[in-house]
């Protein structure tokens, strides 16, 4: 297990290239990116405008910026199976056709 020193570094890591991502994706600010990060139009501009030095003291936050948008089951499979494992899965169950809840006698 990680110390403090190495888990709050890691964390501040993540935050930077996660801004880095989001101020790429802000700069671009057409609709369907503004829609995906849900990010008011303000917000989009302010972030794309951001010097490189307030971009790295945003991410020096000792909490993680970034936040996953999965359903809880898909998250736990992934961290219990492997994410290619939770997602080779998540496509067999799409591509099977749908079973019958009942059977039917003649």
């Amino acid at each position: 297990m990680p110390n403090s020193t190495e888990l709050l570094r890691d964390i501040h890591e993540t935050n930077l290239m996660y801004l880095l991502l989001l101020q790429r994706m802000a700069r671009t600010c057409d609709a369907t990116t503004l829609a995906g990060m849900q990010m008011s139009p303000r917000a989009c501009q302010w972030l794309a405008d951001l010097e490189p030095h307030a971009l790295t003291r945003l991410a020096r936050s000792s909490v993680l910026l970034a936040q996953l948008n999965v359903a809880p089951h898909l998250l736990l499979s992934a961290l219990s199976r492997g994410m290619d494992a939770t997602l080779a899965a998540r496509g067999e169950a799409a591509a099977s056709p749908p079973q019958a809840a009942f059977k039917t006698e003649v």
